[in-house]
C-alpha cells in the first residue's frame, strides 16, 4: 500500500477533536503529519528519518506557508478526507507528511502510530511515537 491519498479541503475535526495552534517551519497541507522542529515551528513529519522527525504531534487541519499560523488534532477524532480502512492502524509514512497503514513501515524507519481508523473517513488519534527503528 501506500500513504493515504487526502483530499486537503476534505480534511475536518470531529466534536471530540482536541486542537492546538502553531507556526509552521514549511509549506503544510491539511491532513498531513507534523511534528515540533528544534526552533518551534511545525514541519512535516517522516519516518525515515531521524526519530525526532517521526515524533508526530498531529494532523495539520488548515494549508499553511511557511511562518503562516498552522492548526492540528492532536486527540480525539478526525475526518481524514482520505478513503480507510475500518480498524486500520495508521502511522507516520515515509514521504514528508504522509500517513500510512502499520503494515507499509519497513525495517530502519521509525515507528510513530498515530491512530487507528474507526469508519471509512474517521482517525481515533492515539499518537505513540516510539523513538525506535523497525527491526
Amino acid at each position: 500500500m501506500a500513504d493515504l491519498t487526502v483530499v486537503a479541503a476534505n480534511v475536518k475535526p470531529a466534536a471530540s477533536s482536541l486542537t492546538k495552534n502553531g507556526i509552521a517551519g514549511e509549506a503544510i497541507d491539511a491532513g498531513q503529519s507534523i511534528f515540533e522542529a528544534a526552533d518551534g515551528a511545525m514541519e512535516l513529519c517522516e519516518n525515515d528519518q531521524a526519530a525526532l522527525d517521526a515524533d508526530c504531534k498531529g494532523i495539520a487541519l488548515n494549508d499553511a506557508a511557511a511562518d503562516q499560523p498552522v492548526q492540528w488534532v492532536y486527540g480525539g477524532d478526525i475526518n481524514m478526507g482520505a478513503i480507510l480502512s475500518i480498524g486500520a492502524v495508521y502511522v507516520v509514512g515515509a514521504a514528508p507528511g504522509g500517513i500510512a497503514p502499520e503494515a507499509d513501515v519497513v525495517a530502519t524507519e521509525f515507528l510513530t502510530v498515530i491512530g487507528v481508523a474507526t469508519t471509512t473517513s474517521n482517525l481515533k488519534l492515539g499518537i505513540l511515537p516510539s523513538g525506535v527503528a523497525h527491526a
